[in-house]
Formats: C-alpha cells, sequence, structure tokens
C-alpha cells in the first residue's frame, strides 16, 4: 500500500437514484444484482486480429468485415451475459435484434482515437455520437474510457476533466447510469512489459479512481482495471500463467491490499475490466476483485479474443466461441455470484430508492 495515500471509505451521499439510473443499472445486472457483461466495443484490437487474414496492414481490414466478426460475437455471447457493450458503428445498427430483450445493452461514446500532446493521451468523442442519441437507440446504458494517469500535465487534466464531466451532465440530463472505465498507459520512453511499470502501475491506477471519484463527475458504475499484473506476483512469475517467467516485484497479499484500497476509493459500484490478459490470468483477476468488493465484470477480449485466430471462416469462429468462451463465460458468471451486488453497496445501503419520490414526483420529474 502507498502511505501517502491510505485508503478512503468514502461517506454515502444518497440511496436515491433518479428512475432511469435505478432501471437501468438493475437491467444491466442479474436478478440479484450483478454484472456479468461482455464488451464487444473494441475496435484496434479486431482490426488486427483480422489483418492478421492475408498479412495486411490493419487499416485494410473493411468496415464489412468487422461488423460481420462483431456480429458473432454478439450472436453467441450475448445470450449469456446480463448485459452487452456494443459500438455504435459496426454493431448496434447491424445486430441490434441478436441481443435477447433480456440481456441489458450499453453503448460506448469515445472514439478509439485520441490526441496526443507530448506523448499524452487526450480522449475524444465518437464524433457525430452523443448521450442523446444513446438513449434514443434503445441502450440502457452509457459507457466511456478515458485514458489517463495521474502524473499527466495539468492541460491534459483540465481536458479529460471537462470531457468526463461533459458526459456525466448528458447521462444526468438523459437519465442514463454513467459506466466510467478508466485506463493508465505508457508515456514515451516507458515499456509496459517491464518490472518498473508493473512496480508503478497500482499507483496509476489508484490514482486516476481518486480522481474521478469525485461527485462532479457522475459516475453510476466504475469499469477498473486490475491494479497490479498477476504475472509479476510472487507465485505466479516463473511463467505459471503464460510460460515466460519474469521478476516479481510485489506479492499475492500487496496485490490483494491495492484491491482493497480501489475497493475503499470506488463511491460508486465497480466491475473489473480484462485489458487484453489471458482468460486464466483474468479469471484470477475476477476472483480476486470479487474477493475485494466488486459487482462483476465488464470484459471482452479475454472471453472471445482466442476464437478470432479461425478468421475468415466465420463458422469456425462461431464454433470457437461455443465450444470455449461460452463454458468460460459461465465460469465468470459463477464467480462474479460470489461478488457484491451492485444495490448493496455501501453508496446504496441495499435499497436504493427512486429520488423524489412523492405524490407529485410525475410532476416534478425533470
Amino acid at each position: 500500500m502507498n502511505p501517502d495515500h491510505p485508503p478512503t471509505t468514502p461517506a454515502p451521499t444518497t440511496a436515491a437514484l433518479s428512475a432511469g439510473k435505478l432501471r437501468g443499472l438493475a437491467t444491466l445486472a442479474d436478478d440479484d444484482g450483478r454484472f456479468t457483461m461482455i464488451a464487444v466495443d473494441q475496435r484496434p484490437p479486431i482490426f488486427a486480429a483480422l489483418a492478421r487474414h492475408g498479412d495486411r496492414d490493419p487499416a485494410q481490414v473493411t468496415y464489412d468485415e468487422v461488423a460481420a466478426v462483431k456480429g458473432a460475437l454478439v450472436e453467441v455471447l450475448a445470450p449469456h451475459a446480463t448485459a452487452v457493450l456494443l459500438d455504435p458503428v459496426w454493431t448496434h445498427p447491424h445486430h441490434l435484434r441478436s441481443v435477447p430483450g433480456r440481456v441489458g445493452l450499453l453503448s460506448t461514446l469515445e472514439d478509439y482515437g485520441f490526441d496526443l500532446e507530448g506523448g499524452e493521451r487526450r480522449s475524444r468523442a465518437i464524433a457525430g455520437w452523443s448521450v442523446a442519441k444513446v438513449r434514443r437507440s434503445g441502450a440502457m446504458a452509457v459507457k466511456l474510457l478515458a485514458w489517463h494517469r495521474p502524473d499527466v500535465s495539468e492541460a491534459t487534466h483540465a481536458h479529460q476533466d471537462a470531457f468526463v464531466e461533459a458526459v456525466g451532465r448528458a447521462c444526468a440530463e438523459h437519465d442514463l447510469p454513467f459506466v466510467l472505465e478508466l485506463l493508465a498507459y505508457p508515456l514515451p520512453g516507458e515499456d509496459p512489459a517491464s518490472a518498473d511499470y508493473a512496480r508503478a502501475k497500482p499507483a496509476h491506477v489508484l490514482g486516476s479512481l481518486r480522481r474521478y471519484a469525485e461527485p462532479r463527475f457522475g459516475v453510476d458504475l466504475m469499469k477498473l482495471e486490475f491494479p497490479a499484473e498477476l504475472r509479476r506476483t510472487e507465485g505466479f512469475h516463473a511463467g505459471a500463467l503464460d510460460g515466460v517467467a519474469r521478476d516479481a516485484v510485489y506479492d499475492v497479499s500487496a496485490v490483494q491490499g491495492f484491491l482493497n484500497e480501489l475497493d475503499a476509493a470506488s463511491p460508486v459500484p465497480w466491475v473489473l475490466l480484462s485489458a487484453g490478459v489471458g482468460p486464466r490470468e483474468f479469471a484470477l483477476n475476477v476472483e480476486l476483485a470479487i474477493e475485494a468488493g466488486a459487482s462483476g465484470v465488464l470484459a471482452g477480449r479475454a472471453v472471445w479474443y482466442d476464437a478470432l485466430a479461425a478468421y475468415p471462416d466465420l463458422e469456425d469462429v462461431k464454433a470457437r466461441l461455443r465450444e470455449r468462451s461460452v463454458p468460460y463465460l459461465a465460469q465468470l458468471r459463477g464467480i462474479v455470484q460470489r461478488g457484491l451486488p451492485w444495490h448493496r453497496h455501501r453508496r446504496y445501503g441495499g435499497a436504493p430508492e427512486v429520488a423524489g419520490a412523492s405524490p407529485t414526483w410525475y410532476q416534478e420529474y425533470p
């Protein structure tokens, strides 16, 4: 643990939610309030996977190819998830009908591209897409990825803060749950595969969460990365997860401490993202996160990426998804069942209510 940033438990602000946000969160979860959500909004990782066929540059992958592959992911996996995260470019307009009515729907708002200033990433929205359109599209929540690390310039902080805060306000205006995804990244000269980067990761993840825990950002559910690397944790560093030996930079008890800090710093329920790690490592990450207080997962590549090796045979891709990804998703769901239902998070105390409930609620609803 970092002694300069001791764990803090934010005081509950209210046990009430607007009707739309309350219903939206409930729709993303299972009946007990836990999330097993699938993300198929990824873009560069899918471009790269499809480009392997024909030894192409990712820019040569066509719109129709991406849409078809994303359709396979939705068709096979969505029925086994509590909710699915779609992008509005390749997936939502073509594959909405593949999402069962009982399965929740999120829409991503950020562009996969970003502006660089001195190596610092500044996020931007998908051009022509907005929270208002998300609402009209039938989605129940907005997901926004914000690249962030605590040691960037004040100008980048200001840009990212304004970006996130504007989305939070729009979600409040349109009564949609706001799911914020925070991701750290390497600055120029840093090697993300190095021991030094792994050693700094807990401070990056925890520092970003503490910044966006402020009420002004209006976040309803945090989508967070694992605040360490099991591949560099004693007991796993010798290659147990992927066959590659590495130097250990922390032990399991330290990792558990980072997760406890993460839970204490989050003012709202949180779920774990997979960040491109392999299935075995992610399942272990989920075990530890659930033990620390997570309410589920919103995962992508750990669930379905291996199936893309069968491309361009879409039927084979679907077969691999059914044979490998569906059972793996069931395994994750079993782990998640030990998690904290979102409505039992300290913010809500087990019984969130509709904000402003009164005999005149229907008249005063904004």
